[in-house]
């Protein structure tokens, strides 16, 4: 370690021992948070350092927990950069908790911060002094949220902090990655200090994986035996540079790639010639290799009998096994742990020198090329008709607003999609890595206004678009997300697909009941949404521009107004697009 890379920092108290280590890490530059009685040594601290010449973190108040976690997460999908989030003891950690499941089913390494009900009655300084902190404290705060995290502690000196906040950062990206939790007593935060020790390099993780050699070997001799072959991912994307080589190994020997439905990144150009869309289980049971790269579930059925008898699975992934979840039982012939940005290189520089004056098999991949190039323009042509069948619908289709969108995107444009139940990834085109995020795996709702204020605070130079559902806009808090933009400027787009209705809700009993009372009645209870809140209303109420859309041909000029209002004017804009309902 070198000389320079410890240094002692002057401090009054924990505190501010806490921020220096913070501050240490280097990329955090935001404090999303949502303050407690448990924060006022940390408010003291953050005062103390603000200011243009303050060392930061600059502190991004949040009136709710969940649009505080979803901040941090869009803001990660950006930056990859680990962001820190402060909530106040046990009814903060509570309403944080969705944001969290979120972030770790989509492995985004948030450092969620809680203040912890004091743990003495008065006898040290930052004790007991409100009558809620007899009734608000927990037996063992860390369980809510322990599931859901990769590592929960409790600081229990403030000499500790030089180990526990690096420790902290390093678990939360080494892979797989994902959310971690400290809880700091408000006694420690309050003790007096006078140094505290920071090592400026205590923060790298380690390196990520690679697959082992050998079993890449193994994986290019069965797709270069293949005759049908087949790539499935679903989030490969999450590391944008990996998106290169998987195009790379397509072509390499022209295997066709889908995405099975929800997709939660840019994975693969949707306009490339070898892209079938998001139905993987009608691809895969006509092939005989099958590659599977960051998914966790290809398809919902998870029996070997739906494919092929002669099929072989192939899969990389960080954790092929999945151990974080309580049953997972997809057949794989040949699994590989390894990340699909350091893998997928070696794989294609094996498969290049495997192919070298192979004359045969390079007119074979390109006999299927062109088969696969087939397929992809009748896939094309055959979403293209149904959106022009569905245009002129009034109510207005989801797929006309999907279109919409698709057409005022260009490439400094970063859709943020909670759409849930709309067809928004098999419409829109996406060719720039890193320039779409959907739905987190675990879903918990309320994700995407959040998001997408974190993902433009990254990128404050790029037009963000969030399109959510109408109940997805409720679960996401949006009186405080709407003040979160107008309180730091944060200029973004919400389009609001309303269908007035919890669709999902609706889907599963048509799946399970399709010829039952509820669907001959049409009389879904719990489902209804109407009558539909004027969501335009509480957007104006916090300085947005927004329009209510009702009719399809109002629909395009409407994307242009709010568009240009938030690119010129530096102000929020949402457009409440009145769709079908499913009742």
């Amino acid at each position: 370690m070198s000389e320079t890379a410890i240094k002692e920092v002057r401090v009054a108290n924990g505190a501010e021992a806490f921020l220096e280590q913070i501050r240490a890490e280097g990329n955090v530059r935001y404090l999303f948070a949502n303050t407690g009685t448990d924060h006022g040594p940390l408010i003291e601290a953050l005062a103390k350092s603000a200011g243009v010449e303050g060392p930061g973190p600059q502190v991004i108040l949040s009136p709710h927990e969940l649009p505080a976690v979803s901040m941090a997460h869009g803001y990660y999908n950006i930056t990859h950069h680990p962001q820190v989030v402060l909530v106040h003891t046990l009814p903060g950690l509570a309403n944080s908790l969705g944001g969290i499941i979120n972030a770790y089913s989509s492995n985004v390494p948030v450092f969620l911060v809680s203040g912890r009900t004091p743990i003495t009655e008065g006898e040290v300084t930052g004790g007991k002094s409100r009558s809620i902190h007899w009734r608000q404290e927990s037996r063992d705060q860390g369980s809510i949220v322990r599931e859901f995290v990769k590592w929960d502690f409790e600081n229990r000196s403030n000499k500790n902090l030089p180990t526990v906040v690096p420790r902290a950062f390093k678990i939360a990206m080494t892979e797989p990655r994902g959310p971690v939790y400290l809880t700091l007593p408000r006694e420690w935060l309050c003790e007096s200090l006078e140094t505290t020790r920071v090592i400026t390099d205590a923060f790298k993780p380690p390196a990520k994986v690679q697959a082992n050699t050998d079993a890449l070997e193994k994986t290019a001799d069965l797709l270069l035996g293949a005759s049908d072959p087949l790539i499935v991912t679903k989030y490969l994307g999450r590391n944008p540079e990996a998106v290169s080589h998987l195009v790379e190994l397509a072509e390499l020997l022209s295997i066709p790639v889908v995405q099975p439905r929800p997709t939660s990144y840019m994975n693969f150009p949707t306009d490339h010639p070898l892209y079938l869309g998001t139905q993987a289980l009608k691809y895969a049971k006509h092939s005989d290799v099958i590659f599977l790269i960051d998914v966790d579930v290809p398809w919902t059925d998870a029996s070997r009998e739906i494919l092929r008898p002669d099929a072989r699975v192939i899969h990389l992934e960080v954790d092929p096994s999945f151990s974080s979840i309580p049953i997972w039982g997809f057949h794989v012939d040949h699994a590989m742990a390894g990340c699909s940005d350091t893998s997928l290189p070696v794989l294609n520089a094996i498969l290049k020198r495997k192919l070298k004056g192979n004359a045969g098999l390079s007119k074979v991949c390109s006999e299927r090329r062109k088969k696969i190039q087939s397929e992809h323009a009748a896939v094309k042509k055959e979403q293209d008709g149904k959106i022009e069948a569905a245009k002129n619908d009034n109510p207005i289709h989801p797929l006309w607003v999907s279109k919409c969108i698709s057409d005022v995107m260009d490439e400094k444009t970063i859709l943020v999609d909670e759409s849930t139940t709309s067809p928004l990834h098999e419409v829109v085109e996406l060719k720039n890595p890193g320039s779409y995020f959907g739905t987190p795996p675990a879903g918990h709702l309320g994700w995407g206004l959040g998001a997408a204020l974190g993902a433009k605070l990254a990128a404050y130079d790029h037009t963000v678009i969030a399109a959510v559902g109408d109940g997805s806009y409720i679960f996401g808090v949006p009186t405080a997300c709407h003040f979160i933009a107008q309180k730091y400027g944060i200029p973004f787009l919400t389009v609001i697909y309303n269908n007035q209705a919890w669709n999902a809700s609706i889907n599963s009993v048509k799946e399970f009941y399709p010829s039952g009372v509820a669907v001959e009645a049409r009389t879904f209870p719990g489902c209804d949404l109407t009558p539909s809140p004027r969501f335009e209303l509480t957007a104006e109420a916090c300085g947005a521009y927004a329009e209510r859309v009702e009719e399809p041909g109002q629909l395009k000029e409407a994307m242009k107004r709010a568009l240009k209002v938030i690119r010129e004017e530096k102000r929020q804009a949402l457009l409440n697009v009145i769709c079908q309902s499913p009742i």
